[in-house]
């Protein structure tokens, strides 16, 4: 039988066509994964072969039910059994793996897969005749469910006899119409009596037999015939096939809950790398301040004794001195002096040499100061208390999930049982969750809070005396004027008689004299100037105070003298930040380009460069097309270094201070970093780069150190971002413009397009609960509500042209930056959109700058990405 099965099939032109699609599939696919190709490629095919690729010839099933060509089963008998006549001959099959036993009998102990050797395509006879009866009449229709062709006869019987009421039944012009397959199943014969078909099922025996069979080897067996247990053993092998079905869908959910956990376990891995970074910063600290402290008191021991030393020293030398001056005038006396004489002066050298032998100084003989440190109890102390991990062993469940369908699975993110990320306060401590990064120590934070409380001491206690000044004072006037340095020193000098002189100097005193320079005591403020400071009356810039003491006292005062506003710039402008916008809910139509024309000011004032540095090159302070940057929280200026594939940290000087990055598609790599932001509260850095992806965003710990990555496929390009007071990261795609607000730990809290208001967003700046996002290729800012919620247009074309910076003061003083014509403009409105003041710096030409960022005295920073060098503007005073 089998003989004549492999004849057929390699006689067959369905055969040769399979081969040669095979072939042609075999010679495309020549890459790196080809193999990997093929094999899935033939695996999906039912009539292929999984080992040899062709066309299934005479194809025997495995007991896992997978099915080869009966030669391909040969040859892999051969290979993987050895002595294919051994009892204990076996085949492994190639897809599951699956050991099959086939003993002595080899091939034959396996069936055939008769659903495709006893099949055959009628589709193209012109007449097809009956096969369920021996009428041998042309058929009409074909049984779905016995495979058989119905004549005119045998239909009406599968329609009304009740032994076919679960056949279905189609008519072969339905079948024709609609292009499908006409096939037939040729009778199924006996595998020992050639010629006989099977038509028995030995219930016994539990296997199907012909009537030899059944007279011979199943004789006095229970048998029965085929369509008589047709209905039973359908029922078993659909419940089967029912049951199978419901446990591959719990299968596939507990599948899908290890992915869960996997990512889970990433995500707790991320946190606890982070956690224990953040662990060896804060160890580190107090390290630090254990060794200042210990120096401290090494200088201390240091001086106690060198003190004594010096002043052993200086007694032993005067002792001495006084000897060889004692010894000096007795050898001379008693080599020049007469007897009378020597007899005369006898009893006071006498007394003055025994006097100085007597009281010789005392001294310590020796000094220690030596440091000793236990290296091995300290690594010891250390890696016990430095933390442990956590596990799911050490958590006691009563019901531990498995994979099992019975019980529930394992379930992360919104399912039962989750475990939990925790960490120890050390060895034997107590477990605590894991849900923020690790403070410094409560001694060392309350050290710090007591050396800044008795700096504010100190300052309150050397600060003159304030006059008093009505607070009503501050209320009803429009604006403040623009006043530089020099005009403030003049206003002092009005009301001051001293100050006549070229070097005469002012006090906050003297300026709270003068009404208008009072109303201008915020932008002192904003400079950092304490009571205790002043002025040069000249050109000279006022000297800014370091002391953050100094600054909060200074707030303090000004904020006791009527509430006015303690920005961190000195741009100042009507103090209606803290009084309700009346333009918020004033919304222009939908489509509008551009808002109404802003009356102009003739007058642009000038900027002056305060410095200018970076230059096209790999080294440190050098550039290659930077994209973005930030001030960090010392405002220190961050570049995003693009082409240089890292970031740079610069002071507001352009001094280099370090970088971090290295060129790379891996996490905790950069490639192509084009926007970086800043985490007001821990200090962190966000940088977005391109990764594998044309977007990614990456954070890592002020010293540069990766903490973790964030998905942003759904992000094309990243145009601006942005760090809410919450730590929300407010990213703005600029291909299809929409605003995405990611949370630090990666999920995306919320979005709204923004399309229907911009056409190419290229910057975007934060005040309290708006959102100013430039519109590069609309000439002008658009704000929404961190809602979505459209709100107003500032700026317009021939104004803001092409705006590529934007940056807000506390006051509320917005800054918009454009470098159209390849010079730096700089046009500042107040938050209902009018213009108060522009700026252009003449000085230099620069190409596309990215970015502006206002520094707490007021300097504008840039970017030229054209030209590679960042720049520092000065000191801007607006009306």
């Amino acid at each position: 039988m089998g003989t004549n099965i492999k004849e057929d099939f390699l006689q067959s032109k369905e055969y040769v066509v399979k081969t040669e699609e095979f072939e042609d599939l075999s010679e495309a696919m020549s890459d790196g994964n080809c193999k990997k190709q093929i094999e899935d490629s033939l695996l999906a095919d039912p009539d292929n072969c999984g080992m040899c690729g062709g066309l299934l010839v005479v194809p025997r099933m495995l007991h896992c039910l997978h099915v080869f060509c009966e030669e391909c089963l040969d040859k892999k008998l051969v290979t993987d059994g050895g002595d294919a006549s051994s009892i204990n001959a076996s085949i492994i099959c190639p897809t599951c793996c699956h050991s099959t036993l086939v003993g002595t009998k080899l091939l034959a102990a396996l069936p055939l897969d008769v659903t495709k050797t006893n099949i055959s395509d009628v589709s193209n006879s012109v007449t097809l005749h009956c096969t369920s009866c021996t009428a041998k009449e042309v058929a009409k229709s074909r049984c779905s469910t016995c495979h058989n062709l119905l004549c005119n006869n045998c239909d009406t019987a599968h329609h009304f006899m009740r032994c076919f009421e679960s056949h279905k039944v189609v008519a072969l012009d339905d079948m024709r119409k609609d292009g499908a397959k006409i096939t037939v199943h040729k009778p199924l014969e006996c595998d020992f009596h050639r010629g006989e078909n099977i038509i028995y099922n030995c219930t016994t025996c539990n296997m199907t037999a012909c009537g030899e069979c059944v007279k011979t080897e199943h004789k006095g067996h229970k048998c029965e015939g085929i369509l008589d247990s047709e209905t039973r053993v359908r029922q078993e092998i659909e419940s089967l096939l029912s049951k199978s079905k419901i446990k591959i869908e719990q299968l596939a959910k507990a599948s899908s809950n290890l992915d869960s956990n996997l990512e889970e376990l990433a995500h707790q891995r991320s946190s606890a790398r982070d956690l224990i970074n953040e662990s060896y910063q804060s160890y580190k600290a107090v390290l630090e301040k254990c060794r200042d402290e210990i120096l401290e008191e090494l200088n201390k021991l240091y001086h106690e004794r060198e003190l004594k030393i010096m002043k052993e020293t200086d007694e032993l030398g005067k002792t001495i001195n006084n000897m060889e001056d004692a010894c000096k005038y007795t050898s001379r006396l008693l080599e020049n002096g007469t007897i009378p004489e020597m007899m005369y002066l006898r009893k006071v050298v006498a007394s003055r040499l025994i006097a100085l032998n007597s009281k010789s100084p005392k001294f310590e003989k020796n000094y220690l100061v030596e440091f000793k440190s236990d290296l091995e109890k300290f690594g010891f102390v250390i890696k016990n208390n430095f933390g442990r991990f956590v596990t799911e062993s050490d958590i006691v469940v009563k019901n531990t999930p498995t994979i099992l369908p019975d019980l529930p699975p394992l379930n992360i993110n919104g399912v039962t049982n989750p475990v939990p990320a925790l960490i120890t306060n050390g060895c034997n401590g107590p477990p605590v969750a894991n849900s923020s990064p690790i403070s410094l120590p409560t001694s060392l934070q309350s050290s710090i809070d007591s050396d800044i409380g008795n700096s504010l001491q100190t300052l309150m206690a050397q600060s003159p005396p304030i006059p008093h000044v009505n607070s009503n004072a501050l209320q009803g006037f429009s604006s403040i004027a623009e006043y530089n340095l020099q005009q403030l020193a003049t206003l002092a000098e009005t009301n001051n008689s001293a100050a006549t002189s070229p070097t005469a100097t002012f006090n906050i005193a003297d300026l709270l004299t003068n009404d208008t320079a009072y109303k201008n005591l915020a932008s002192l403020a904003k400079l950092g100037l304490n009571a205790a400071d002043t002025v040069p009356n000249g050109n000279n810039i006022l000297a800014r105070s370091t002391s953050s003491a100094s600054i909060n006292l200074t707030n303090n005062l000004i904020n006791g003298f009527g509430g006015v506003s303690t920005s961190t710039s000195p741009l100042l402008s009507t103090p209606d930040d803290i009084i309700a916008d009346p333009l918020t809910n004033i919304i222009p139509p939908t489509g509008t380009t551009n808002p109404p024309s802003i009356p102009r000011s003739n007058k642009v004032s000038p900027m002056q460069i305060r410095c200018k540095f970076g230059q096209l090159g790999p080294s440190k302070g050098q550039f290659n097309s930077p994209h973005g940057f930030c001030l960090g929280l010392e405002e220190d200026i961050i570049v995003a270094d693009t082409n240089n594939h890292r970031i740079q940290v610069f002071e507001k000087t352009g001094t280099f201070k370090f970088q971090f990055g290295i060129p790379g598609k891996d996490e905790g790599q950069l490639w192509y970093p084009r926007k970086v932001a800043i985490m007001r509260n821990t200090g962190k850095y966000v940088v977005c780069d391109r990764g594998n992806e044309r977007s990614r965003m990456q954070i890592f710990t002020k010293n540069g150190h990766f903490l973790k990555k964030i998905a942003i496929r759904y992000i094309d390009i990243v145009a601006g971002l942005a760090v809410t007071a919450h730590s929300e990261i407010v990213a703005v795609d600029s291909v299809s413009p929409t605003i995405f607000i990611i949370g630090e730990s990666g999920d995306l809290h919320r979005w709204f397009d923004c399309s229907d208001y911009m056409r190419e967003p290229s910057d975007i700046a934060i005040h309290g609960k708006e959102f100013y996002v430039c519109d590069f290729k609309g000439h002008n800012v658009v704000v929404f509500r961190d809602d979505g919620q459209f709100l107003r247009r500032i700026g317009c074309e021939n104004l803001t042209n092409f705006p590529n910076g934007i940056d807000i003061s506390d006051a509320g003083d917005i800054l918009i930056g454009d470098s159209h014509g390849n010079r730096f403009h700089v046009a500042v409105f107040s938050r209902d959109g009018s213009l108060i003041s522009e700026f252009e710096c003449p000085y230099v030409k620069v190409s596309r700058c990215c970015g502006l960022k206002i520094t707490s005295e007021g300097y504008v920073v840039t970017l030229a990405k054209n030209n590679h060098h960042v720049l520092v503007l000065n000191t801007l005073y607006i009306l």
